[in-house]
């Protein structure tokens, strides 16, 4: 990975929780139709899908389900109610100047075993606004730890294998469901998600420390 970024305060780095209820409202409501209008319809049409990187989909069925499931943590203090924990100040925000941004990570530690699920993500990622706020959900990270995973495949969820993570030990498959990406819907990195800005710590920079094993 590539990683850029201006000199870092040292002090704890905690966007700032942006209350929405109103935009989770708004997104439920349009959700909840869909849902209704997805069961409806008949069990013998085919599901319509959203392209994704080089051919691959999502059916509208797993879609559905995965956003009207964390519709309300578009409010991320409604995430940080129910367990989930920003990172920004263990792993930093992500970006790849170069392929795009991916944000911060707000994740619930007790979801990290080997189970997943389509509508319990083990991470959320949301994207920072210029001054370093909590600006909104743009997608999820599914994420098994390599040590919780006894298969010699890996993996998988929407029909899509994990793969490894570069540099932490966990095998991860992100789903931009909440902010489109040109580059696929299952890519890592997304173009359309604005990249970190000055005075947040950077993956890659600033965190991890260096682990020891491969």
């Amino acid at each position: 990975m590539s990683h850029t970024n201006p000199a870092h305060p040292t002090t704890e780095v905690r966007p700032r929780r942006v209350r929405r209820r109103h935009r989770v409202l708004a997104v439920v409501l349009p959700l909840t139709a869909l849902a209704a209008a997805y069961a409806g319809a008949s069990a013998a049409s085919p599901s319509t899908s959203h392209a994704g990187h080089a051919g691959h989909t999502m059916r509208t069925k797993d879609r559905v389900a995965a956003t009207l499931a964390n519709a309300a943590f578009q409010d991320v203090a409604v995430a940080e109610d129910v367990g989930y924990r920003s990172s920004i100040n263990t792993l930093g925000c992500f970006q790849n100047p170069e392929r795009g941004g991916m944000g911060v990570h707000y994740i619930k530690g007790d979801l990290l075993d080997a189970a997943v699920d389509i509508t319990t993500p083990e991470a959320l990622v949301y994207e920072l606004d210029a001054s370093g706020q909590v600006a909104g959900l743009v997608g999820h990270e599914y994420i098994v730890p390599v040590d919780a995973w006894t298969s010699s495949k890996p993996p998988t969820l929407f029909g899509m294998d994990f793969h490894r993570h570069p540099v932490l030990r966990l095998w991860v498959l992100h789903a931009w469901l909440w902010k489109d990406n040109s580059a696929g819907v299952f890519e890592d990195w997304n173009p359309e998600v604005r990249l970190c800005p000055a005075g947040v710590p950077i993956f890659g920079t600033d965190f991890p420390a260096p682990a020891a094993g491969p």
